[in-house]
């Protein structure tokens, strides 16, 4: 299972929840180039961080600049935001200092990609955070517009919010944001690992804990799909342990897709066999197209969907088939599929059909 949308990665906020306009600012960049400029530097450093991550969110890294780049301009356009195109260009400026765990964990942001805060008191209609007093808008999913809000805390309920506060995860267990757990931190049912780790020892039918250790960062470490007794291997890092049977659905355990906006490792590849069997070794992870086989056993490894796909038909260790996400514009459902790309969110009318829509394209003033 996955913890749910808008969890860290990459909820970087200067880039997405900006305004100011379409047109030059005071200090000479538009907001199409700010916002141009932003995306580059935000994609390449995803790449450079976990060019895994790149393809199963985006499909490529020119693709993620494209849609970053569409999304900022369209939250540009929302009226009442506290951004400026500047505070985009001196965001971008920032990735490029910003460490790999910090960067997917989407903690220690930059000084300059802090949120920048709008005039909404608590309680107004907004479509972004910038737009709000508290820089957080409290948006349901399937929803397009939210209310201004105190931003979430650690414990507070996610259940009907498409994200928590940067550097929090919504598990999809209890329903909480969290905070990522470091080397050494009890996980498993309501608590995450962060990135480069592995919850070992959980048991969530039990409620037993496990402990976040260190998962496989090197093509021939050792592994245990099951994470009864040993670690897995770092999806961020290209890996994932191979030989899986009975395993969670593919798209991790109690993993995280981002902090910003992040594909961490943390939960169940495989299953079966115990650490040390012979062939339990981390591998090139293997990233499949529309219409490719998807799952745990894959020829013995498991395989993911690209650019939010939908692997249909898995079960155990019976591969299933990619479906794509829906495109910009196309139908969606948030219960049965597809979903979309993002930063796309499938937006209705607070139910679970819509359509694949950036933030701001409803205006909610």
């Amino acid at each position: 299972m996955r913890i749910g949308a808008g969890v860290a990665l990459l909820a970087v906020v200067v880039a997405c929840t900006s305004g100011g306009g379409s047109g030059p600012a005071s200090g000479g960049v538009s907001a199409a180039q700010a916002c141009a400029d932003n995306a580059h530097q935000r994609c390449t450093q995803l790449q450079n961080c976990s060019a895994t991550d790149t393809e199963l969110r985006y499909g490529s890294e020119s693709a993620c600049e494209t849609r970053e780049t569409n999304d900022c301009v369209a939250s540009l356009a929302e009226p009442l935001n506290g951004n400026t195109p500047e505070a985009v260009e001196a965001c971008a400026n920032a990735y490029a200092g910003w460490a790999c765990p910090d960067y997917l964990n989407n903690t220690n942001i930059p000084p300059a990609c802090k949120q920048q805060l709008g005039p909404i008191i608590n309680g107004g209609s907004c479509a972004i955070d910038g737009q709000c007093q508290s820089g957080f808008c409290g948006i349901a999913p399937g929803s397009a517009c939210g209310t201004c809000a105190p931003a979430p805390k650690v414990g507070a309920s996610c259940a009907l919010l498409t994200s928590c506060s940067p550097g929090l995860a919504c598990t999809t267990d209890t329903l909480k944001c969290v905070a990522f757990g470091v080397r050494g931190s009890p996980c498993g049912k309501g608590a995450v690992c962060g990135v480069e780790l592995s919850c070992v020892g959980a048991d969530v039918a039990t409620g037993v804990q496990g402990t976040c250790e260190q998962a496989g960062e090197q093509t021939g470490n050792a592994c245990d799909p099951t994470l009864k007794t040993g670690a897995g291997c770092d999806r961020n890092a290209g890996l994932a342990c191979n030989v899986g049977v009975e395993a969670e659905p593919a798209d991790g355990g109690q993993s995280v897709e981002g902090g910003e906006e992040a594909g961490t490792e943390g939960g169940a590849e495989g299953g079966g066999e115990e650490a040390g069997v012979p062939g339990r070794t981390c591998q090139a992870v293997v990233v499949a197209t529309a219409g490719q086989p998807c799952g745990n056993d894959v020829g013995g490894q498991p395989a993911y969907c690209q650019a939010e796909g939908t692997c249909t038909g898995a079960s155990g260790t019976t591969p299933g088939t990619c479906t794509a996400a829906a495109a910009d514009g196309a139908a969606c459902n948030l219960a049965g599929g597809p979903g979309c790309v993002v930063p796309a969110r499938c937006v209705g009318n607070g139910g679970t059909a819509g359509t694949c829509q950036y933030s701001g394209a409803q205006s909610c003033h």
